[in-house]
């Protein structure tokens, strides 16, 4: 199987006082390599998803990951209920952004809105393979403290990974 390059790990940024925001250089690769308009010199672009179905984040898509969505809603009845909600989610309540030539975005007004970010503030970018997600740093942190709450401490990612790859067919642990 043929690697693909995704979105991985995590990095805190601050925003400045003009709202750009700098975004992580493993990040801008993948934005990169998923851009079919991108050359060495040009700017990589973006979509980040800011609708109100996105509990607390926002979500960050390349040009090719938004492409297939867009393409697969495309072929979707308008008048249909579903498609409407869908179109509503990942074409309607989508901003594209561009990366400027130091690495960084101009945050739009309606992702600083759905964050409550303000100037000066942290935040978190949180690779998540085909798509990333851009949280207010602080709210993030909570979000991550509630999941650990409800986890409890005897969470083993370990053996939920194992079920997940082997099913019922996993080795047995010595």
């Amino acid at each position: 199987m043929a690697y693909i390059e995704r979105f991985q790990g995590s990095e805190d940024m601050k925003v400045d006082s003009k709202y750009r925001l700098s975004v992580p250089v493993d990040f801008r690769r993948v934005l990169e390599k998923q851009d079919p308009e991108w050359t060495a010199g040009k700017p990589a672009r973006m979509v980040l998803l800011y609708g109100p179905r996105l509990d607390g984040h926002v979500e960050g898509y390349s040009i090719d990951s938004i492409a297939e969505i867009q393409t697969a809603l495309s072929t979707r009845p308008k008048a249909d209920a579903k498609s409407k909600a869908l179109r509503n989610h990942y074409i309607h309540m989508a901003a594209q952004v561009t990366v400027d030539d130091t690495g960084r975005i101009v945050v739009p007004a309606k992702v600083r809105d759905k964050l409550g970010l303000g100037k000066d503030e942290y935040v978190t970018f949180l690779g998540d393979l085909k798509t990333f997600q851009l949280w207010r740093r602080d709210d993030y942190q909570s979000a991550i403290a509630a999941e650990e709450d409800v986890l409890g401490d005897d969470f083993d990612p370990d053996a939920e990974m194992d079920a997940l790859l082997y099913g019922d067919t996993a080795p047995e642990v010595l």
